[in-house]
């Protein structure tokens, strides 16, 4: 793989590439120490791909384990929690409250959200990339939108003082 062949991908997909690591790391430093890990492994394992989905694919699941990885450390043992300044990096203001109620999940339910809604993907192709059974992704896209719909309703429930409308 050349330099200019290097240098296309990482254009075009250093957005998706940093998103992932951003749900995984939550914060923008680890997050860009993983992508820079992600497009190293690229440039040194140099594969060769026969589309660009393919691309796509080999780079949210380079970055994915690249961030398990970064996460099992052991020094690695405090959890930090999300900014609303780097929230606003990665999302358009209209996104920024869906992005960060995905955000605030639990990893095994925000990463799946991410890639369905956000980037398109299958239940089947998301299985494949996080080697996870399909239906184990079903069943996470479901109890994740149960969750984010009572995170809603509770939402909407302390802004207009509870159940029922006052007269």
């Amino acid at each position: 793989m050349d330099r200019d062949e290097v240098e296309r991908i990482y254009m075009t997909y250093f957005d998706t590439v940093y998103r992932i690591c951003f749900l995984y790391m939550k914060n923008e430093t680890d997050a860009g120490d993983m992508v820079q890990e992600t497009f190293l492994r690229l440039i040194r394992s140099g594969p060769e791909f026969e589309t660009e989905q393919k691309v796509k694919a080999w780079l949210i699941v380079t970055a994915s384990n690249c961030c398990k990885t970064q996460l099992t450390r052991w020094w690695r043992t405090k959890r930090v929690e999300y900014n609303e300044e780097q929230i606003k990096t990665i999302a358009d203001r209209q996104d920024r409250e869906l992005l960060e109620s995905v955000l605030g999940l639990d990893k095994k339910y925000s990463v799946p959200m991410y890639l369905y809604y956000f980037e398109g993907y299958k239940t089947g192709e998301i299985a494949r990339m996080l080697n996870i059974n399909s239906s184990t992704i079903q069943t996470r896209l479901a109890k994740a939108r149960e969750i984010l719909k009572l995170e809603i309703e509770k939402d909407f429930d302390g802004k207009k003082g509870g159940r029922g409308y006052e007269c």
